[in-house]
């Protein structure tokens, strides 16, 4: 099978499936399965339903492994069209509590189903294939009975001459719990008097409680919430998460909630279903999940994740807001028929010109549309602009450029960060911009020496940092940052690429060592950065402005990107400066590269950022107030609207 990445020309997927169908490799896969999940892949890549490019990667993804089975001995899993027959016909039975009958379901969801259950392992077909699911779909499109069909099919269906089988509903709040516990039980209860289950129900004694349904094998399916934190005495076949990217809950805890539930799951290779809708909070677990899917769909070459399934439907740009008719893309359930297209779209049109009107468009966009916000009002950089800044390659080649370094100094378990800015020309364009960078040197000394309490507490994974190269943790030295390691890195980096150091930009009012250890170990021009509105504003406007309109490139740093969101603007009569909403926020790097951004600026407005220069620079023999008080005057950006 020709290999296909998508990570660097993200309109390729269908350029690759025409190619693959016109050559004939899917000719035996449209003749053999005609089952709902394959139906609907072909629908969305032939044009025939529009969606957005998240789905058109899962139904490319579908319709390769389909082949896989065949072509490729390493591949380890099946599709069974018995089990997704299974699964249709059970859900033409399963009654919606609130109609008390079955619902018709629409084309896209008997694919989420056949999905879920078809996929088997090759080696034992009783275990599923996929053991981390998301499904994700804006308000109001069926999340809710979608999730009760597959809670009653494994309960009843998958389990059934099983013994000892956990099975979890998690809500996020326990009032969440009670709503969606109420829905599970009335569903069950209407099956228990339906014809089609009525003996089941009787022969394994199936009783509803208010928290279990249990039956005679000591089966159980238990009601839980992501607050209690109870999930270490279960042993799940299957787990539901009921709205999975709620913002109610910490994303250490929900971190930890699922990693103590996949634990519990070695034995019984169990799935964990994650429905939701997106949230304002971008720091969501769930957000890191689907970016991580997306990751390793593009890739289809690679096999990463092939025990994973991620199905979103979401509007590819928050500029489709005023395009009512591509609202389909994460609103499927609009293409049931025309009668449910009208009513949902004249529904969603006015709940978007009402809240437009309140000045509120982004809770529409957020949850109408299923679009990821970084929705704080005081937030200081959109999410939409931090993630286009993303680059999986340098821009350019660092080797022997003008850098500009920042420092943020670690106080008590924070990290230390160094950022990097590099000015250079793209020829592309013909713009001027800046490739940011950075390096964490994280502290154990305050988590017992352990980087799971540490990355718990922060919500970043540093384990992968460090390893992707950019994070140092501190193991050693009881788990403190040495002054000597970070200067170590500094020179080796600096040595390393041939770098031409401007300035190391720092605060003066730290009090550690290691400015006067730079100072005594190399000869590069320190400059200080007092943290102050008055002296942060025009670095901390001119960087968002910058960052808004393409100039700032990142590397895919998890670390920084998670800084970036994490800031939040703070407003003072003196002027802005960027803060942190919590105290376990960490906007570290963010610190350091608005500090870079105090000189650096300088570079677009094509004046020399070489303070040293004698009579011909303005800034000759000034104090730092003074140097700051000129560079406001003379970057005129004081006025940018945030």
């Amino acid at each position: 099978m020709k290999k296909w990445n998508f990570t660097e020309d993200k309109t390729k997927i269908l350029d690759a499936y025409y190619e693959e169908l016109q050559a004939g490799n899917y000719d035996d896969i449209k003749r053999k399965y005609r089952d709902p999940a394959t139906v609907y892949a072909f629908k969305v890549l032939d044009g025939d339903m529009l969606t957005s490019r998240s789905i058109k990667l899962a139904a490319f993804r579908h319709i390769q492994d389909l082949r896989r089975q065949n072509e490729d001995p390493d591949f380890k899993y099946i599709y069974d069209l018995n089990q997704c027959r299974l699964i249709v016909k059970f859900a033409s039975l399963c009654p919606e509590p609130s109609t008390n009958k079955p619902l018709p379901l629409d084309l896209w969801q008997l694919a989420i189903l056949c999905q879920v259950v078809g996929w088997r392992n090759r080696n034992n077909p009783d275990l599923a294939r996929f053991t981390d699911i998301i499904i994700s779909v804006a308000r109001t499109n069926g999340k809710t009975y979608l999730s009760n069909i597959l809670i009653a099919y494994y309960y009843l269906v998958y389990v059934n001459k099983k013994f000892n089988q956990d099975l979890g509903y998690v809500a996020t709040t326990e009032t969440q719990a009670k709503k969606g516990w109420r829905y599970i039980t009335s569903t069950f209860n209407l099956l228990r008097n339906s014809p089609a289950f009525k003996r089941l129900f009787k022969n394994r004694v199936i009783v509803n409680t208010k928290t279990q349904i249990t039956d005679n094998h000591e089966n159980s399916l238990n009601q839980l919430t992501q607050g209690s934190q109870m999930f270490d005495a279960y042993h799940f076949n299957v787990c539901v998460i009921d709205e999975a990217a709620s913002d109610k809950i910490s994303v250490e805890i929900v971190r930890d909630n699922k990693d103590t539930i996949s634990s519990g799951m070695t034995q019984t290779h169990g799935q964990i279903i994650q429905i939701s809708t997106a949230y304002p909070d971008s720091n969501s677990y769930m957000y890191g999940d689907e970016k991580m899917n997306f990751a390793a769909m593009e890739q289809d070459y690679d096999r990463a994740l092939d025990d994973h399934l991620c199905l979103v439907w979401q509007q590819d740009s928050a500029d489709e807001v005023n395009q009512p008719d591509t609202w389909i893309k994460s609103n499927p359930l609009m293409d049931l028929n025309k009668v449910k297209y009208e009513t949902m779209k004249s529904s969603l049109l006015s709940n978007r010109d009402s809240l437009m009107k309140k000045g509120q468009l982004s809770e529409f966009e957020n949850k109408n549309l299923n679009i990821w916000l970084q929705a704080r009002v005081d937030s200081y950089l959109p999410l939409k602009a931090i993630n286009g800044a993303v680059s999986k390659n340098p821009p350019v080649n660092i080797e022997g450029r003008d850098v500009y370094i920042g420092l943020d100094i670690s106080h008590a378990s924070d990290d230390t960060a160094v950022a990097f800015v590099f000015p250079y020309h793209d020829n592309s364009d013909g713009n001027d911009k800046f490739y940011v960078k950075q390096h964490s040197f994280v502290p154990l000394a305050h988590s017992q020496g352990n980087i799971g309490i540490k990355s718990g507490k922060d919500g970043i994974d540093y384990a992968a940092a460090e390893k992707l190269g950019y994070a140092d943790i501190m193991r050693r030295g009881r788990g403190y940052i040495s002054d000597t390691a970070v200067y170590k890195y500094l020179r080796d980096f600096v040595d390393e690429h041939n770098l031409n150091v401007k300035y190391v930009c720092y605060d003066p009012w730290d009090k550690s060592n290691m400015v006067q250890y730079i100072v005594q170990k190399s000869d590069w021009n320190m400059l200080e950065v007092r943290q102050m509105p008055s002296q942060l504003d025009s670095p901390t406007r001119f960087f968002r402005e910058q960052l808004d309109i393409g100039n700032i490139i990142i590397d895919d740093d998890p670390i920084l990107q998670y800084s970036m969101k994490n800031a939040i603007l703070k407003s003072t009569v003196a002027g802005v400066k960027i803060d942190k909403a919590l105290q376990t926020s960490k906007i570290d790097c963010m610190d350091a590269i608005i500090d870079c951004f105090y000189i650096a600026q300088g570079q677009i407005a094509g004046l020399s950022t070489n303070l040293k220069t004698d009579n011909k620079n303005p800034l000759a023999n000034m104090s730092s107030d003074e140097q700051d008080d000129w560079l406001n005057d003379f970057i005129k950006i004081n006025d940018t609207n945030f």
